[in-house]
């Protein structure tokens, strides 16, 4: 008897345990979630940068993201001619970022994906309009052993850095626009020699050329190191790095470099350096895209103030022996985020990351940026901090940006469809030579 009633007492407090832990779960539930959206969550966030200055983790547009996320941001950026060495070492150092920047996908990117350093994000990406709008074919692009682990930020297919040309230094030399690489080879001789700014000193450069060749010197996709334009004998498509379009293109950067035509120090030579040398009139080729590229590319009204007569025009892509002739396109985004596979059970700390980056990447009409749109203001740091209005067009204040600026430390970059962006751009150049450029 005695054990039958000690049984049922152990019984009654068993119960009675269970049904308390029950109750005090339900009840914890709503608070704890609301407790984790309360909560201040410290994020680091590595990548690398085009503004110039390079963002710093103590400035003004810190303090606005901390505030609007409630978070605690711990920003590094790094400048994209060294970035990509630098996010190497800090991978390889185990100490990785809650989020981490790359430009596109490359080997390192396919590696630490299969590694597992980065966080699947399949889950996440119908949860967020930014997500939604973003076309298979760009997941697609991301995806290692069929998982997405990157979010892209939206660039126009037809965007991206194309030859430029200095065509009042052609027309004072005499010469024809270049339409192969042996006319090219000569044009870029009679620049550097020919004193085409007619200053009476040996100080032009005809090609620009920077650190790892960052910008590929392809004029036309069949001449790309990056593509798979190109076939083999047995009719196999193949990567243009191996191509006879790319050797073709080495050959002639080899004759160059022979004759002493390229600048000596190119190879350690920082790519906005020689973005610097166009603007101030000394060089003859270099590269540009449509809207340019702010602080870091060419400047046209500072070009026209070092070299009045200066006109900028785009070198047409030279034909491929098949008779073919075109430029390569982008596959709609450019750079893109990671987020470190050690949140993977912190997912308040995850979330708060993915809805930072959709609220950065909604699209902004052309009409819409200005001082009312409350959303653009705060974005581009403030009317007359961040930007200000000319002839009703928002235009950045570059010494300014990365200081105030929310949108100059997390890419700014809503899908835009049509090319709608690209018709923007005519609107926003600021001089007549940088219109027509458009």
């Amino acid at each position: 008897m005695r054990n039958k009633v000690v049984s049922s007492l152990l019984l009654v407090a068993l119960f009675s345990s269970v049904l308390a832990a029950c109750s005090s779960k339900g009840n914890e539930s709503p608070g704890s979630a609301e407790n984790a959206k309360d909560q201040k969550i410290s994020i680091d966030w590595f990548d690398g940068t085009w503004e110039d200055p390079v963002p710093n983790p103590d400035s003004e547009a810190v303090k606005k993201i901390d505030e609007k996320f409630n978070v605690d941001f711990k920003p590094q950026y790094i400048p994209f001619d060294t970035y990509e060495e630098k996010l190497a070492v800090k991978m390889a150092s185990g100490d990785i970022p809650d989020v981490i920047g790359m430009e596109t996908v490359d080997a390192n990117y396919m590696k630490w994906a299969q590694q597992g350093a980065f966080l699947p994000l399949d889950e996440f990406l119908k949860q967020y309009e930014s997500t939604k709008a973003v076309p298979d074919y760009a997941w697609d692009s991301l995806k290692v052993d069929g998982k997405v682990y990157g979010i892209p930020t939206y660039f126009s297919p037809k965007g991206g850095k194309k030859p430029v040309i200095r065509k009042d230094w052609l027309d004072k030399l005499h010469l024809k626009m270049p339409t192969n690489y042996e006319e090219l080879k000569q044009v870029i001789i009679a620049f550097t020699k020919g004193d085409p700014d007619a200053n009476g000193k040996d100080d032009t450069i005809g090609l620009g050329l920077a650190k790892g060749i960052y910008y590929d010197p392809s004029f036309g996709a069949y001449y790309g190191n990056s593509t798979w334009y190109n076939k083999n004998a047995s009719g196999q498509l193949i990567p243009g790095a191996i191509a006879d379009g790319n050797k073709e293109k080495v050959t002639f950067l080899a004759d160059l470099q022979k004759q002493g035509i390229l600048q000596a120090d190119w190879a350690v030579t920082a790519y906005k350096d020689i973005f610097k040398a166009f603007n101030a009139g000394k060089v003859g080729v270099w590269y540009e895209q449509p809207g340019g590229s702010g602080n870091n590319g060419i400047q046209f009204d500072v070009l026209k103030q070092n070299a009045p007569n200066a006109e900028v025009v785009p070198i047409p892509p030279f034909k491929a022996p098949d008779g073919s002739e075109g430029l390569t396109i982008n596959g709609s985004w450019y750079r893109m985020y990671m987020i470190s596979a050690k949140l993977k059970d912190q997912p308040e700390k995850v979330k708060r990351i993915l809805e930072m980056i959709d609220y950065f990447h909604k699209p902004v009409g052309i009409d819409q940026r200005n001082p009312q749109n409350e959303y653009f203001d705060w974005l581009y740091g403030g009317e007359g901090k961040g930007y200000k209005m000319e002839d009703g067009v928002a235009q950045p204040i570059a010494e300014n940006r990365s200081n105030v600026a929310p949108g100059a430390y997390i890419i700014e970059g809503g899908w835009f469809m049509k090319d709608e962006d690209l018709f923007a751009f005519p609107k926003m150049a600021k001089t007549k030579v940088e219109q027509s450029f458009q």
